[in-house]
């Protein structure tokens, strides 16, 4: 009698390879999942930075375009012109302001002050002698001053000035006189003076 055996039968899957088959099926479609999304990120990024690139070089067009339009309408040379006319205003107030300080009488008289001089020169009182005369505001503000013998003396002066000074619609109004100290000397030997301003 002949007995067949069957080596080859065939045995229903272990509960142990189902489990690992379903493992690796589910690590294999995760991976390529990932993979996906990926590869999906990784287009997106570069549709993004193609845009991006896109629109710098619109910008870039854009400004270029902008410039040949300014110039072709002369927006630069009016631009210009409107800077050295501002430079120009600038010049022309300081000028102006020089021209306002010279109608004051602040930097004196065009003419100088040669008249006042002869005739402060001219006017002589015996016991009197000038130390300073001051002009200011083109010679609506003047001061004399110096010293005298005597009050008497000053106030002769002042008539003489008066006098001498009317031609040229000047007239002195006031006056500050200070008797000067004596030295250590005997009083009767020490001639006594006075100091006196004149405005």
């Amino acid at each position: 009698m002949v007995q067949h055996i069957n080596l080859l039968s065939k045995r229903g899957p272990t509960r142990k390879s189902a489990v690992t088959l379903g493992l690796a099926t589910a690590l294999v479609l995760w991976v390529l999942g990932m993979g996906g999304m990926a590869f999906s990120v990784e287009w997106h990024l570069r549709g993004l930075s193609n845009t991006e690139a896109q629109m710098r070089q619109s910008v870039v067009d854009l400004k270029a375009s902008l410039e040949k339009k300014r110039q072709d309408s002369g927006l630069m040379a009016s631009e210009a012109m409107a800077r050295q006319v501002a430079l120009l205003q600038g010049e022309l107030d300081a000028r102006r302001d020089w021209v306002e300080l010279l109608k004051k009488g602040e930097l004196g008289n065009p003419l100088g002050y040669s008249q006042w001089l002869e005739t402060l020169a001219a006017v002589h009182v015996d016991g009197v002698w000038l130390q300073g005369v001051s002009i200011g505001k083109a010679g609506q503000s003047v001061s004399i001053s110096g010293k005298a013998l005597t009050a008497d003396a000053v106030l002769q002066y002042i008539d003489q000035l008066n006098a001498s000074f009317k031609p040229m619609n000047v007239r002195f109004n006031s006056m500050e006189i200070t008797q000067d100290a004596a030295g250590d000397a005997a009083p009767s030997r020490q001639l006594t003076s006075v100091s006196f301003k004149i405005f």
